[in-house]
């Protein structure tokens, strides 16, 4: 029998169970790969859907039963199907016949007489075994922190990703991945030691029957990293033992970091958080995931992700606490969590209650929508009729524009997401896609967002309430001279202030045609760029898809100019609070730079941000409320600030600020054209008690999405 149909898999777990190696010769295989049975897996982190399979599941169910950030990171990242790539496109077709070269592997990051397939053959104790660290959030997190050590840390990760073993190909064929690291103190005073678990793609065949202890169909190489490579790690293993691995989460920060994740996740995984049910999976989770999932049933679910991968959709449930176990789907599942869990299952967009009360449930009475397009309208026809009066015409003027971002979009390796432009800026590949989409009302079936929204306006105003369409515009359309590459394209200065997507104008004059009011924000944010050329911030995160604090402030204020003109609105104003301000900062890479390839990661350093968190009268921290009249749908561009980074300082918080009183927020990361869903999910009766909705999404999402603009069950 082969060694491979001897591995034992620990189906109750999905883990490792490292008995795949012992008395099983590796023949070819360049390091030691034999040891006794040995595990490797956190010790507080349990799957405990029995079925998973790391490379054909559509769910993971996790147990995270001290919910530190170590714990959770791990829970997240280890053998996950989300991050397990597809082949890249267009290997070199000579690798299979040329041995890989092992004479200085990972160019001596790590001690090449350390390397082993076996976890077992490594200086590793069964305590520090049982403690594996997700590597690549906390390097993200040890970068962000500045803590000493972390920028050689990192370099380490890279030169692992870049190891070609003298293979044909550039440095998009990543053959390999740094994915958990180790403590470990070899006694006598002697500094801690950090040793790696190396992931082999699936995909490469190098090296002949490579060691797959846990049997995922990743096979793993452990190795210690070279004292030369990282330097002194006392500030790292100080960091990690008291604060990543020392502190327990709040439910509050457990929320935050589910945030985080699906925000971070999103540009490659199309992710995006469901409210957590009393019992999952819920009736509406599609039949393919509970067939897999059998007759389980998890009670109490602190977050529910739900993705896209590549096309069909997949669910990340992390279980706080220790919980009920799993029940028969027949089995009453209970309603809420038990009082040991330290998280609740309230709504995923919903942060737990601060000090201040909640502001009274406002009656405003009937009314009838009053939207006025007209403005925009008349703002629209005059920017065509200066333009050639054709839209023709308007398209020839950016033409060569739209030629180079056709040769950028172009030229992106295979796999990539994200391009560096110049000054440190990054750009996001659907965002170029839609700059040169066209126009957006030929789209056919449900990619052609026009039936949609105006369907959504419609039912709406059956039901008394306000609408205001709010598309945000791309980063390339406020920095156009930006998307050439490094370190200045001059051909693209002239179109600094310019409109460069004629298209996105139609879309907004057919959508008052239709009678549909929307809050054309580019005209203003053109003018902002210009004006505030020499401030500190610009309007958008230089690698990150979303807006500053400086962008969502000003789109919050072109807002609230229109809402005070509702009849309506006196009643809110009857109740107006003031609210002020205080400034929070944080520090990280963008959620493109992982999307970059790997040469261009190295030139970036991570982005301090500062937020200005709305404050209450009484001191606390603003929330959104959920019984406000005023309610923003949106995508992403409304939880940055203020479900993420510093929180309590987004879009939401700083409308409710400039009109005096708290906002609805109904948020969804990758599901702008959808989260039309969650808002009405909430019944009839909710949506009769609001006055507006405010429905604000990136307008890159109004090409092609990947999802369609799916047709409404209508309330």
């Amino acid at each position: 029998m082969a060694c491979n149909e001897r591995t034992v898999h620990r189906a109750a777990i999905a883990l490792v169970v490292a008995a795949a190696s012992t008395g099983c010769a590796t023949s070819g295989f360049p390091w030691p790969a034999r040891g006794p049975a040995a595990t490797a897996i956190r010790k507080d982190v349990t799957t405990v859907n029995p079925s998973y399979r790391r490379s054909t599941s559509q769910v993971l169910v996790r147990r995270v039963n001290r919910p530190t950030r170590a714990s959770l990171d791990y829970a997240a990242y280890h053998a996950n199907f989300m991050n397990a790539d597809p082949a890249p496109e267009g290997r070199p077709a000579g690798e299979k016949g040329k041995p890989p070269s092992t004479a200085n592997p990972f160019g001596g990051a790590l001690v090449a007489n350390s390397l082993t397939g076996s976890v077992a053959r490594t200086a590793l104790s069964p305590e520090e075994r049982a403690h594996p660290l997700a590597l690549p959030p906390l390097v993200e997190l040890l970068v962000s922190k500045k803590i000493a050590g972390s920028d050689r840390l990192e370099d380490v990760v890279a030169r692992v990703r870049s190891e070609s073993w003298g293979l044909p190909g550039g440095p998009q064929f990543v053959r390999q991945t740094a994915t958990e690291a180790f403590l470990h103190d070899p006694g006598q005073g002697r500094p801690v030691e950090m040793w790696l678990k190396i992931e082999l793609a699936p995909w490469f065949t190098g090296f002949p029957s490579p060691p797959d202890e846990d049997g995922d169909g990743f096979p793993e190489i452990y190795g210690r990293v070279a004292d030369s490579a990282i330097g002194p790690t006392q500030d790292i293993v100080k960091f990690v033992r008291s604060e990543y691995e020392g502190r327990v989460f709040t439910p509050a920060e457990v929320k935050a970091w589910a945030h985080q994740l699906a925000s971070y996740w999103y540009p490659s995984y199309n992710t995006d958080l469901v409210a957590a049910p009393a019992a999952w999976p819920a009736a509406d989770t599609e039949p393919a995931v509970r067939e897999e999932l059998g007759n389980l049933s998890f009670a109490a679910p602190a977050v529910v992700m739900r993705g896209k991968p590549q096309g069909k959709p997949v669910y990340n449930v992390f279980l706080v606490g220790n919980g009920p176990e799993t029940k028969s789907a027949g089995a009453a599942a209970s309603p809420s969590a038990p009082a040991s869990n330290p998280a609740t299952a309230a709504p995923a967009t919903e942060k737990e209650s601060q000090a201040a009360p909640p502001a009274p449930v406002l009656k405003l009475g009937k009314s009838k929508p009053s939207p006025k397009p007209a403005e925009v309208k008349k703002t629209v026809k005059a920017e065509l009729a200066a333009h050639g009066r054709s839209w023709t015409a308007w398209a020839a003027q950016v033409a060569s524009f739209q030629a180079a971002l056709k040769q950028r979009l172009q030229a992106m390796p295979a796999g990539s997401k994200a391009v560096a432009g110049s000054d440190g800026f990054l750009f996001f590949q659907q965002s170029l896609s839609y700059m040169v989409g066209g126009d957006l009302a030929k789209q056919k079936g449900d990619r052609n967002p026009i039936p949609a929204i105006v369907a959504f306006k419609q039912l709406l105003a059956k039901h008394g309430v306000d609408f205001l369409f709010v598309p945000v515009p791309t980063k390339e359309e406020v920095f156009p001279d930006k998307t050439g590459a490094a370190p200045v394209d001059a051909s693209l200065a002239p179109f600094t202030g310019k409109v460069v997507n004629p298209f996105a104008r139609k879309f907004l004059l057919d959508l008052a045609d239709q009678g549909v009011e929307t809050v054309d924000l580019l005209p203003a944010f053109l003018a902002e760029r210009q004006a505030g050329a020499g401030k500190s911030e610009a309007l958008y995160q230089a690698q990150d898809t979303h807006w500053t604090t400086r962008g969502l402030e000003l789109a919050a204020k072109l807002i609230a100019k229109r809402i005070p003109r509702y009849p309506w609105y006196k009643g809110i104003a009857a109740h107006r609070r003031t609210f002020t301000t205080k400034d929070e900062s944080f520090t990280r890479h963008g959620d493109l730079y992982s999307r970059l390839p790997e040469a261009e990661r190295t030139k970036l350093a991570p982005e301090t941000r500062v937020g200005h968190q709305v404050v209450n009268p009484d001191g606390s921290l603003y929330e959104d409320d959920p019984e406000s009249p005023v309610v923003i749908l949106g995508d992403s561009f409304t939880g940055v600030y203020e479900l993420m980074d510093c929180e309590h300082a987004g879009v939401s918080a700083h409308l409710a600020k400039q009109i005096g009183y708290p906002v609805d927020l109904v948020m969804s990361y990758g599901g702008g054209p959808n989260v039309r869903e969650k808002l009405l999910r909430r019944g009839v009766d909710k949506l009769r008690s609001k006055k507006l909705v405010i429905w604000m999404m990136t307008a890159r999402d109004l090409y092609d999405h990947a999802e369609g603009w799916q047709p409404l069950d209508k309330p």
